[in-house]
């Protein structure tokens, strides 16, 4: 598997534990992707934004819009949207009914939205179903297709697990049908790939093997292991150890230089433990991210970041 690989594919995934960076790598996959010539559409889930956020634009919305046009002649820019649960089936309420009075008087009714919320997995299915939508617009020929990409930021494992949970309370009818094709797109591995992003960290290295196992045990195609916030290779110990030995007591300026040093190859060694780990926990190509230190991410540190993606080879 590699990133043109990847590429070829209809829905990218992108999964991880809160704070593992996942936003910030989706958004350098999008950039990365578009410098490929690939129309890309990113899609989050829930009330606040973030591809906005980093790009430096006004929100999107469920409607959708244009965030970022990559600096690279013939890159096609890049549109995000942010879907929640409410805006999704009213969608597929107004698609259903015609009539946004009928709409109101059926899918509004509280005792209606009372059992609705009860009911497992439909918050994740009228998600789902909305993606699903999106990705059959992705299978128009072109040039009529808006897009050639789909990019996922998902939130949890749960949104993955509810197609299965849901075909197993529906065992005929409608709805079963209607999951079963959501299951179809979920597991297969020519349109759709899942993406586990973490950090080398303990805890991040933890979740994500527990992760792997659940994306596995759902029977889904997975892609790369992306790794976030690699600390430079910049020193050895010895280089170290002779600038220590260089420096005057007195010098307390380069005592300070070579102690933020000692603190990077100790930082450094310490995740190159933790990714040993990774590697045999998690049987996926790997890729690492350099960490980034800015007072935010913001459209030059993404485009640092695809420029990374696309000069790296694939591990494994």
């Amino acid at each position: 598997m590699t990133l043109a690989d990847l590429f070829r594919k209809k829905l990218l995934i992108f999964s991880g534990k809160g704070g593992v960076g996942k936003s910030t790598v989706t958004a350098a996959a999008a950039v990365a992707a578009a410098r490929a010539g690939k129309r890309v559409l990113v899609v989050e889930i829930g009330e606040h934004e973030t591809m906005s956020r980093i790009f430096g634009g006004p929100a999107v919305g469920y409607a959708g819009a244009i965030v970022h046009r990559p600096d690279r002649s013939g890159a096609p820019p890049i549109t995000a949207m942010c879907i929640t649960p409410t805006e999704a089936l009213k969608e597929y309420g107004m698609r259903t009914v015609k009539f946004a009075m009928l709409y109101k008087a059926v899918f509004e009714n509280p005792v209606i939205r009372y059992f609705a919320a009860a009911a497992p997995a439909v918050e994740e299915l009228n998600l789902l179903g909305k993606i699903e939508s999106l990705e059959r617009e992705l299978l128009v020929p072109a040039p009529n297709a808006r897009f050639d990409l789909m990019l996922l930021d998902a939130p949890a494992l749960a949104l993955l697990e509810a197609p299965g949970l849901a075909m197993r309370l529906a065992q005929a009818g409608p709805i079963y049908s209607t999951v079963e094709r959501l299951s179809r797109l979920l597991s297969d591995a020519e349109r759709t790939a899942v993406n586990i992003v973490s950090l080398p960290e303990e805890m991040p290295v933890s979740e994500s093997i527990e992760l792997d196992a659940g994306v596995r045990a759902l029977n889904m195609p997975e892609g790369l292991l992306i790794v976030n916030g690699m600390y430079p290779k910049a020193f050895s110990t010895e280089d170290v150890e002779r600038g220590l030995a260089s420096v005057t007591p007195t010098s307390s300026l380069n005592r300070a230089i070579i102690a933020a040093a000692e603190s990077v190859v100790k930082r450094r060694a310490q995740q190159e433990a933790t990714m040993a780990r990774l590697r045999s926990g998690i049987r996926l190509p790997l890729i690492t991210l350099p960490l980034i230190v800015a007072p935010k991410i913001g459209p030059s540190e993404i485009s640092m970041l695809a420029d990374r993606l696309g000069d790296l080879e694939v591990d494994g």
